[in-house]
């Protein structure tokens, strides 16, 4: 057989985001998997060869420098071309901040990419492989990112203009204080641009409001707080930027379909069943 595999696996840390495993594959002729599903995010980056991928009814051609995304719970097919079978290297991920990278990399509501420096993106799949196998989990995250930077300045054409720098300033600003009871007038006048071209800049650059953005942030925070187990509904709405329980209660339902009770007892369930 010529099939190498290099492949690692179960380090979690826990936190926004959490690498699950890594490797690498040099593909016999026709190797396949699926159709199936998987339980996280998975992407694959074509180094050499050829071979297709195949999700809602759609069949992609993969070549060398693109990359597919398989999401969690989605049925998908790939293989490898018969004479000239890809060799590739994969991540599979998952978390809070999943949908935010997913925005910047491009690939949203895309499952193919190129990757315009392929080298660099390779090289940090590489140490991260390395690092998985010894449990390095910070230089593990550290070439998560860098990978995913790369993947970002692709979707960008490789520059960033100045309207992504007033995006990305927004979304710091968001990060660091979404504790507060601030407003989007705050953050436009932080970055120093009109609130109503702010708007139109960020909704185009995320899919969704500053005000939807902030939002989603606070509940991932509270999520995060929430599944922690030492802090109490209250403790979590005031720390996430709400001004009572009620109005945390309210909007937690509205935005996940359970109450912050239910939310802990789902995820205690699902933890118990795993």
């Amino acid at each position: 057989m010529n099939t190498i595999k290099h492949r690692a696996e179960n380090l979690n840390n826990g936190g926004s985001v959490t690498v699950y495993y890594c490797g690498y594959e040099k593909c016999e002729s026709g190797h396949s998997w699926g159709p199936a599903m998987r339980n996280q995010y998975l992407l694959h980056y074509v180094i050499s060869g050829r071979g297709e991928y195949t999700v809602g009814g759609e069949t992609y051609s993969l070549h060398p420098s693109e990359c597919f995304l398989i999401r969690p719970g989605e049925r998908t097919f790939y293989s490898a071309d018969r004479e000239d079978p890809w060799e590739y290297m994969w991540v599979a991920f998952d978390g809070f901040d999943v949908l935010e990278i997913l925005r910047r990399t491009g690939l949203v509501s895309r499952y193919v990419a190129s990757v315009e420096n392929g080298g660099e993106f390779v090289r940090y799949l590489r140490e991260m492989i390395d690092e998985f196998s010894q449990g390095g989990l910070f230089k593990v995250m550290s070439c998560f990112y860098g990978a995913m930077s790369v993947l970002e300045k692709s979707a960008h054409g490789g520059a960033y203009t100045r309207e992504h720098e007033y995006v990305n300033k927004a979304i710091g600003y968001i990060k660091s204080n979404y504790g507060y009871p601030i407003q989007i007038s705050d953050l436009a006048r932080h970055i120093g641009i009109d609130r109503t071209y702010l708007y139109r800049i960020f909704t185009a650059s995320e899919n969704m409001s500053p005000k939807q953005y902030l939002m989603q942030v606070r509940i991932n925070a509270a999520k995060k707080m929430l599944l922690a187990g030492t802090y109490s509904v209250g403790e979590t709405a005031l720390s996430c930027g709400f001004a009572d329980s009620a109005s945390f209660c309210g909007r937690f339902k509205r935005c996940t379909g359970m109450t912050p009770k239910e939310f802990i007892a789902d995820s205690q369930k699902r933890r118990t069943e795993a």
